[in-house]
């Protein structure tokens, strides 16, 4: 895990204490996922993500956090996600990606760490690696038709999809019994690797994330194009891999 910025650190802690203080022994665990527990996290452009486990989520408890969410939503936290132990037991079947994402790049912040022992099943794994990378395929032409070519638009399709594809790329290298990157370039030669295929679309679209590289109305459809080229692609591939493993 890389280090963080020093403003983004001390954020973490204040939300910490804030949490400790507003519910106590209730408290299960709070746990920090994401890019800021990994590797990606950018300073002023990511959010920050929390898991609370509480004891019981009940509307008071909810209510209790309501008088905070503007002010950590100007921090760049995000809503935090609420659950209690048993809902989180109950989910894995139709939440493995985002609970195998929690568990395997997580950073605990106080009490037990609740996502340890999770078991996540290879068949509900697969079903939702299917479900989301096509399901977020159709999403990506609508959005395509409502940005009107649109450079701006266009810019923030591509680079507000692309970590949602990488996550779902990860979990198809794992079903092919790999152990997958964190990094995302390292994902992407990995997949590249196994599949025998070419992402220099997404690879683009990374560095345009990042600020390496701009588009303008000259290229910015060719991008998309090429972008959207190897998503079909990825597609492909986990299809044959899917039917693979049935």
């Amino acid at each position: 895990m890389r280090r963080l910025d020093t403003q983004t650190e001390q954020t973490i802690e204040k939300f910490t204490h804030e949490i400790q203080a507003l519910y106590g022994d209730d408290l299960v665990s709070l746990i920090l996922y994401g890019s800021a527990a990994g590797t990606d996290f950018v300073p002023d452009r990511s959010d920050l993500n929390f898991l609370i486990v509480l004891k019981s989520v009940t509307p008071e408890a909810l209510r209790k956090a309501m008088p905070l969410v503007r002010a950590w939503h100007r921090q760049k936290i995000a809503t935090p996600l609420f659950v209690d132990p048993e809902f989180l037991q109950s989910s894995l079947d139709i939440f493995p990606i985002e609970f195998l994402d929690m568990q395997e790049q997580h950073r605990l912040l106080a009490g037990r760490d609740i996502l340890l022992d999770l078991k996540i099943s290879p068949k509900n794994l697969r079903l939702q690696c299917e479900e989301e990378l096509k399901g977020k395929l159709l999403n990506l032409r609508r959005a395509y038709l409502e940005t009107g070519g649109r450079v701006e638009a266009l810019e923030e399709l591509m680079t507000r999809s692309l970590k949602s594809f990488l996550i779902i790329v990860r979990h198809l290298l794992r079903l092919k019994g790999l152990q997958p990157a964190h990094e995302f370039l390292e994902i992407l030669v990995q997949a590249e690797e196994t599949f025998g295929i070419s992402l220099e679309a997404m690879r683009d679209v990374h560095s345009l994330r990042l600020g390496m590289m701009r588009v303008d109305k000259s290229n910015a459809q060719v991008l998309f194009e090429r972008y959207l080229a190897d998503i079909e692609q990825l597609g492909a591939c986990a299809d044959t891999l899917l039917r693979e493993i049935r």
